[in-house]
C-alpha cells in the first residue's frame, strides 16, 4: 500500500521536525531590572539620609566592600570575600574542566560567574528576587528591606534582612525557599528555624543597625529567622501577577501572596514560642520574637 491509501503509515513532514518546547516567559530579566531599580532607590535614600555610599550592589544585596571602613578591617573583609569565592567554586564545581567546558569558561572564576547567572534563572533565584521586590513594595515606607550578603547567605542561610526605620530594630531575617510542587521542604525549614531560635537566633556578620538616628553597617546578633516559601504554581502566579516597577501600586496578586506569607509567619511564630520549647529560649531571642509579634499585626494589615 502507498502512504496515501494507508493513512496510518503516513507521517506529515512537520511531525518529522524536532519538537520545540514552548517559549518560557523571561521572568529573570524583569526581576533583575526590578532589583537594580530597588538598589538605586535605597542607595539614594541611604546616601541622602545617612551619608553611606555604595550601600547595596546591583542585585539589592548589602555590599561587603563598605564594611572595610567599619566595623571590620580591610583584611577581614578580603578574607571573607575569599571564603565566598572558595564556596562558590565548590558549589559550582568550577575546578572541574568538564564544568568549565559546559559553561564555555576558560577559568574557574569565569565559570563561577556563568553559574551565578544561571542561578538567577532557576526557581530559587527567581523566588529570592520576587519576594524581595514584594516585601520592598509593601513595606518600603516604614521598613528597610535588603538582601543579605553572599557570605551570610552561604554561611547562615539568611536571604533578607528587615530593619524598622522608626525604631531601629532589626526585625528579622528571612530564608526564602522555592518549595517545588508539593511543599516538600517545609518540615526541614521548620526544624531549621527552631534550631536557630534555640541557639539564640542568627548572627549576621554583614548586617545593619539604626542607632541614634544613624544607619550603620554592623554585626547583628540574636536575629530571629523565619522562612518564606512558595510552591511552583504560587511562584508562577506571583511572577505573572507582579508589576515589576517598584514604584507601582501593589497588585491584587501581590497582596494575595503577601497575605499568604504573613499567615505563614504567624504560624511559625506560634511554633517557636509555644510550650514547652518556647520556655527554653534565651531572653534575647524571646524579646526579639515579642517585638516581631507586635509588628506582625501591622504586616497583616497591609496584605488586604
Amino acid at each position: 500500500m502507498d502512504r496515501i491509501s494507508n493513512p496510518e503509515k503516513f507521517v506529515p513532514l512537520e511531525r518529522l521536525q524536532p519538537r520545540r518546547s514552548p517559549e518560557k516567559k523571561n521572568y529573570t530579566e524583569g526581576l533583575s531590572k526590578m532589583m537594580g531599580r530597588i538598589s538605586e532607590r535605597i542607595n539614594k535614600e541611604v546616601k541622602e539620609q545617612y551619608g553611606l555610599s555604595d550601600f547595596l550592589d546591583k542585585d539589592g544585596a548589602l555590599d561587603m566592600d563598605g564594611y572595610a571602613d567599619g566595623p571590620y578591617s580591610a583584611e577581614r573583609v578580603e578574607k571573607d570575600k575569599a571564603d565566598v569565592s572558595a564556596m562558590e567554586i565548590d558549589f559550582s564545581d568550577a575546578n572541574d574542566a568538564r564544568v568549565r567546558a559546559f559553561y564555555g569558561a576558560k577559568t574557574p572564576a569565569e565559570a563561577v560567574e556563568k553559574w551565578k547567572e544561571e542561578k538567577k534563572k532557576n526557581k530559587n533565584g527567581q523566588m529570592e528576587m520576587a519576594v524581595t521586590g514584594l516585601l520592598y513594595k509593601i513595606l518600603k515606607d516604614d521598613f528597610l528591606v535588603v538582601r543579605a550578603t553572599a557570605h551570610d547567605d552561604y554561611k547562615g542561610g539568611v536571604d533578607n534582612i528587615i530593619l524598622n526605620k522608626r525604631t531601629g530594630e532589626a526585625i528579622c531575617a528571612f530564608d526564602e525557599v522555592h518549595e517545588g510542587g508539593k511543599g516538600e521542604r517545609t518540615d526541614g525549614k521548620i526544624a531549621k528555624i527552631q534550631k536557630v531560635a534555640a541557639r539564640g537566633g542568627a548572627n549576621v556578620s554583614y548586617g545593619i543597625k539604626l542607632e541614634d538616628g544613624k544607619l550603620q553597617r554592623a554585626e547583628m546578633k540574636n536575629v530571629p529567622v523565619f522562612y518564606l516559601a512558595l510552591k511552583s504554581d504560587e511562584l508562577v502566579g506571583l511572577l505573572n501577577g507582579m508589576d515589576y516597577n517598584p514604584d507601582s501600586p501593589v497588585t491584587p496578586k501581590e497582596h494575595e501572596i503577601f497575605s499568604q506569607l504573613t499567615a505563614s509567619l504567624r504560624d511559625q511564630l506560634v511554633i517557636l514560642t509555644r510550650q514547652p520549647a518556647g520556655k527554653d529560649l534565651s531572653p534575647a531571642i524571646r524579646n526579639k520574637l515579642a517585638t516581631f509579634e507586635g509588628l506582625l499585626g501591622e504586616f497583616e494589615g497591609r496584605g488586604v
